[in-house]
């Protein structure tokens, strides 16, 4: 056990773009979970500003604060009403031009 714990690594959060897209669109489409949304909200993404910037917005959209109102409830499996959902999809459109911008490596 001392040989893990001094090797070993703690657990980390470091999802990447394309997985957060993911992420969103199951919200859209209303196959998301609350644990999955809220490990994403609940957690700062300090590898990646902009995509810790998106984060941040959807805290907003659960959550609300002095310039906008919390999202509704949804129902029959979506976690957010049609409104919060329409809010949603601003956010899921910048992050689609955000991969787009994205510069594309390639390991030789």
């Amino acid at each position: 056990m001392a040989a893990a714990l001094y090797f070993g690594r703690a657990p980390t959060y470091r999802p990447s773009r394309a997985e957060i897209l993911a992420l969103l669109q199951g919200v859209l489409e209303g196959t998301t979970t609350w644990q999955r949304w809220d490990l994403y909200v609940g957690m700062p993404m300090r590898h990646d500003p902009e995509l810790e910037a998106i984060r941040l917005r959807c805290l907003v959209l659960q959550e609300g604060d002095d310039n906008e109102p919390a999202a509704g409830e949804g129902i029959d499996g979506y976690l957010f009403d049609r409104a919060g959902r329409e809010r949603l999809r601003s956010i899921v459109d910048d992050l689609t031009d955000l991969i787009a911008k994205d510069p594309v490596y390639r390991e030789f």
